[in-house]
């Protein structure tokens, strides 16, 4: 199948998360075998993964913008994530190479052809469709928050997943909105920065957005991997079953671990596995399987701790007390 050139897929990522670009990589050419896409390097750290790029058949876009949106990154960070600034190198995808686009994090599996859903922003005239939503994941409880719903804004919708078009914003209007932002950084989630800008932008612009399943239909509301069900696989497609709830037997186009440590405790990790180890030969699988076990029964009992309400409270105290410190120091 041919596809238009000026269509296709950016994502982010680096030699930290290798192994999640694996699976991702592996998984996207598994249903997107021709479908444009492009790497925006996470920062320096990127020798091992800038190897894989004839295996899979991905460009790298580099931009003299970085540094720029790197110090928008740098003018909301609370101390809280060093590597947060880096995140906002994927707002260059705005004015590269593509016209349509979607832009997608490496910790997630795709799980369907993704052409409709980059098509979606261009047939049905929406400037940015998005998928999963957290309020507070984006705007603190407050005023700012309270007006922004009562107009009909204010999604919180996640930044690792999105389509949209070139154009849609300009380095220069970016540079203004946060100076905007920065005058309410206290209205605004302390940690998700880049998430956090992009919905505020998206909102002061008042852009034309929607959500994936709400717009298309068909498909699950969200993409999380800790959503309830069961992912089952029938007639080429992926869907899940949660009988009594409302995705019921609805397709699931991709799977994001956003939040989530790799290790042996993530839910729906069979995906995952079966994502990294495709192409594999049989030792691979017998040797990542038997780590695969032992980092079970390594973290099993610390996930017991940290569902104990005691344990996991007072862990917080002690790391609030430390970020603070950290912050202050």
């Amino acid at each position: 199948m041919s596809y238009e050139p000026t269509i296709g897929v950016y994502f982010s990522a680096n030699d930290v998360v290798y192994d999640w670009a694996i699976a991702f990589l592996n998984s996207y050419r598994t249903f997107n075998p021709d479908l444009r896409l492009i790497l925006i390097p996470f920062n320096d750290q990127c020798d091992r993964l800038l190897k894989l790029s004839d295996t899979y058949q991905f460009e790298i876009y580099t931009d003299s913008s970085f540094s720029r949106l790197e110090a928008i990154g740098k003018a909301f960070e609370l101390g809280h994530t060093p590597t947060g600034p880096y995140w906002f190198r994927r707002y260059a995808s705005f004015w590269g190479t593509l016209d349509y686009f979607m832009y997608l994090d490496v910790r997630q599996v795709v799980l369907a052809n993704l052409l409709p859903f980059i098509e979606a922003v261009r047939n049905l005239e929406f400037d940015f469709l998005h998928y999963d939503c957290a309020v507070d994941q984006v705007y603190e409880r407050g005023a700012f928050r309270q007006e922004l719903l009562k107009q009909g804004r204010g999604r919180g919708f996640l930044s690792g997943i999105w389509a949209s078009y070139k154009g849609l914003f300009s380095l220069e209007e970016f540079e203004q909105l946060a100076q905007e932002a920065l005058k309410i950084r206290d209205q605004l989630n302390p940690r998700n920065t880049d998430q956090a800008f992009i919905n505020y932008c998206c909102d002061m612009k008042s852009v034309r957005y929607g959500h994936f399943a709400e717009v298309i239909g068909g498909i699950c509301q969200n993409g999380w991997a800790r959503q309830p069900g069961k992912i089952y696989w029938e007639n080429e497609k992926y869907y899940l079953w949660d009988y009594g709830g409302l995705d019921h037997k609805k397709q699931i186009f991709l799977l994001h671990w956003a939040g989530y440590k790799l290790n042996a405790l993530m839910p729906h990790k069979q995906l995952f596995y079966k994502s990294f180890l495709m192409n594999k030969q049989i030792f691979s699988w017998l040797f990542i399987y038997l780590n695969f076990a032992l980092d079970y029964l390594k973290h099993i009992p610390v996930q017991s701790l940290r569902r104990q309400r005691f344990f996991n409270t007072r862990y917080h105290k002690i790391a609030k007390i430390v970020s603070q410190n950290f912050i202050i120091q």
